[in-house]
Parts: structure tokens; C-alpha cells; sequence
């Protein structure tokens, strides 16, 4: 029932940051044209107006995803474990879902720029340098309340590091 759950939880959320990655790569060609022209405020606000909506959809899907777990993880699966497994770690990824808007336009941008080690460091942070030891050690000590809450995790410590990383690159365009 958890394994099960757990791929419902991921299949629901990839609805959402499929839509996410799509926005961000419109956002590249801008980033990357007003980049290459040295137009660097155009970059800025570029990339102010991409976080802004994408945050703001995000918001939204994530109250709904918060609201309707249940039902949602009913429309794949009609088992009473996998819903009340399921259900609560959707709702644990529904409260970091906003922060895809920084992580992924953050990302964007440092890939449209060359900054290819910020960015490579962030495109493998989500789910290798932080997802996996956090399962570890969460299932470990929290067992399958530490699964529910594993990605959620990696999601937010990925903001916490995205956020100065994306800082630093934004200053050093202003030099």
C-alpha cells in the first residue's frame, strides 16, 4: 500500500511540475536572448515575473491538492490503505509545491546563462543529493511518516539552497 501510494503521490505531482517545466522553458529563450544582449534588467524582470506567476498558480494547485487528497489519490487508486497512506503525503508535498516556482526558474535561468554548475548542482539536488539520503534517514527514524514527508523535505532544503545560489548569480549579473 505505501509503494503504491507513494507512485500515486509522484503521478499527481508530476501534473503540476510538467506544467512547471513547460512554463520555465518558455522563460529560457527570453532569459537567454536578453542574457546574450546584455540586457540584464529584462532578465531580471523576466525572471521576477515567471517566479511570481508560477508561484501564484503553484499556490493554487497546491491548496487543492491539499483540500482534495483523498479524492485524488481515490481516482487512481480505491484502496482505503493507499488513500490514507497517499493522502498525507500528497498533503506534505503540497505544502512545499510553491517553492518549485524559485527552484525551477532558478534553474532556467542559470542554465540559459552558462552557469552550468549552479545549475546542474539544483537539477540534481530535488531528487539525488537530497531526496535519497533524506529517505534514508527518515525512514530510519520516523519509518513511513519519514517516506510520506521524505520529498517535501528534499523540496524545501532545495529552496533554502536555491535561494542564495540564485542570489549570488543574480548579483554577479549586476557587476
Amino acid at each position: 500500500a505505501v509503494i503504491a501510494a507513494m507512485g500515486v503521490v509522484q503521478r499527481i505531482s508530476m501534473f503540476g511540475a510538467s506544467a512547471m517545466l513547460g512554463f520555465g522553458q518558455g522563460f529560457q529563450p527570453v532569459c537567454g536572448f536578453n542574457y546574450g544582449a546584455k540586457l540584464y534588467d529584462r532578465v531580471k524582470k523576466g525572471f521576477w515575473f515567471s517566479v511570481k506567476v508560477s508561484s501564484g498558480v503553484l499556490v493554487a494547485i497546491a491548496v487543492a491538492g491539499f483540500i482534495f487528497a483523498p479524492q485524488l489519490i481515490s481516482l487512481f487508486r480505491n484502496d482505503p490503505d493507499v488513500i490514507a497512506c497517499g493522502t498525507l503525503a500528497l498533503r506534505f508535498q503540497c505544502l512545499s509545491f510553491p517553492f518549485h516556482g524559485w527552484i525551477v526558474m532558478s534553474n532556467m535561468m542559470e542554465q540559459s546563462m552558462g552557469k552550468t554548475a549552479s545549475a546542474t548542482f539544483l537539477s540534481v539536488a530535488r531528487q539525488g543529493l537530497l531526496f535519497i539520503p533524506l529517505v534514508l534517514i527518515l525512514s530510519s527514524t520516523l519509518e513511513l511518516l519519514g517516506i510520506q514527508m521524505a520529498q517535501a523535505a528534499a523540496d524545501t532544503l532545495t529552496m533554502i539552497l536555491a535561494v542564495p545560489i540564485h542570489l549570488h548569480v543574480m548579483r554577479h549579473m549586476e557587476k
